[in-house]
C-alpha cells in the first residue's frame, strides 16, 4: 500500500481547500432548499431537504471522484525480472500478482495516490487519516459503488418528494373555478418519502459501520490518529455527521409514520361509529 508523506504543517493548503469546498456545498444546499421549498414548509422539512441535497452533492462530487480514481487512475509497475528481488521487479512476483490483482491487472496500482488531479489531492489528504482512501481497498470501493450509484440519487429523489408530496402539488381538474386535488397521489408520495428516508438513513448507518468495522477488528492498521486534525475533524466529525444526521432522519420518519397510523386509526374508529 502506498505510503503518503506527512505534510510539514498541521493545516495544509489542500486541507483548507477541502474544507472550503464542503462549506460551499453546504451553503449551496441551504440556498437551494430555501428557493425550492414553499415558504409554508415546516422547518423540519427544510432541514431534511438541506441535508439530503448536501448528502447528494457530497456523494456525487467527492465520493464520485474517489470512485473515478479507484477505477481509472493508476501507475504501471515494472515487469518481473529474472534477477528478482531486484528493486525493479518488487511487487510483481507470481504470488504477489494474485494478491494484488485488481480489475484483472496485476501490473497496475490504482487509486487517488497515483494521480495529481485536484480531487485526487483531496483524497490523498484524507488518506493521512485513513490510508485506505488513497489506494484500492475493495471493501471501501464496494461500499462507495452503492453510495454513489444508489444512495446519491435516492437523496436527490427525496428532495424531489419533499417538494411535491403535498395535496396541492397534485391537482387533477378544475370545477367551477375550484381546484380539486388528488389526495391519493399525495398520500402515495408521502408514503414513498418517509419509506425512502428510512431506507437511506439505515443504509448510511450500515455503510459507516462496514467502513470502520474491518479496521476495528484488525487493530486499526490504516487509521492514523496522532494528528488531532486527522482524528477529530477527518475521522470523528465528518464520519460522525453521517451517523448523527441519519439517526435524526430515522426519528423524524418514525414520527411521521406513527402520526399517519394514528390518524388512520382515528378514521377507522369514526367510520365504525358511523355504521
Amino acid at each position: 500500500m502506498t505510503t503518503l508523506p506527512t505534510p510539514p504543517s498541521l493545516i495544509s493548503p489542500t486541507t483548507l481547500l477541502s474544507l472550503l469546498s464542503c462549506i460551499l456545498l453546504l451553503l449551496l444546499a441551504i440556498l437551494l432548499s430555501h428557493r425550492l421549498l414553499p415558504r409554508s414548509s415546516p422547518f423540519t422539512h427544510l432541514c431534511l431537504h438541506t441535508w439530503h441535497l448536501f448528502d447528494f452533492l457530497i456523494h456525487a462530487i467527492f465520493e464520485g471522484s474517489y470512485l473515478y480514481h479507484s477505477l481509472f487512475s493508476y501507475t504501471l509497475l515494472p515487469a518481473a525480472l529474472s534477477d528478482y528481488p531486484h528493486p525493479a521487479s518488487l511487487g510483481t512476483s507470481s504470488s504477489q500478482q494474485k494478491k494484488s490483482l485488481f480489475l484483472g491487472y496485476s501490473h497496475r496500482r490504482y487509486g487517488a495516490a497515483h494521480s495529481t488531479a485536484p480531487t485526487a489531492l483531496l483524497w490523498q489528504e484524507y488518506a493521512r487519516a485513513d490510508a485506505r482512501w488513497a489506494n484500492t481497498d475493495t471493501t471501501i470501493i464496494s461500499i462507495e459503488l452503492l453510495t454513489v450509484l444508489l444512495a446519491g440519487p435516492s437523496a436527490l429523489y427525496i428532495c424531489y418528494l419533499l417538494q411535491h408530496h403535498q395535496p396541492h402539488h397534485h391537482p387533477i381538474q378544475t370545477r367551477n373555478n375550484k381546484k380539486v386535488y388528488n389526495h391519493d397521489a399525495a398520500a402515495t408520495a408521502s408514503a414513498t418519502l418517509w419509506f425512502l428516508i428510512t431506507i437511506l438513513a439505515t443504509a448510511e448507518l450500515y455503510g459507516g459501520f462496514m467502513t470502520f468495522a474491518p479496521e476495528w477488528l484488525t487493530g486499526n492498521p490504516n487509521l492514523h490518529t496522532e494528528n488531532p486534525l486527522h482524528l477529530w475533524l477527518y475521522l470523528v466529525f465528518f464520519n460522525g455527521l453521517w451517523v448523527v444526521m441519519p439517526l435524526w432522519c430515522l426519528w423524524v420518519a418514525w414520527s411521521e409514520i406513527a402520526r399517519a397510523f394514528a390518524g388512520d386509526g382515528k378514521n377507522v374508529d369514526a367510520r365504525k361509529k358511523g355504521q
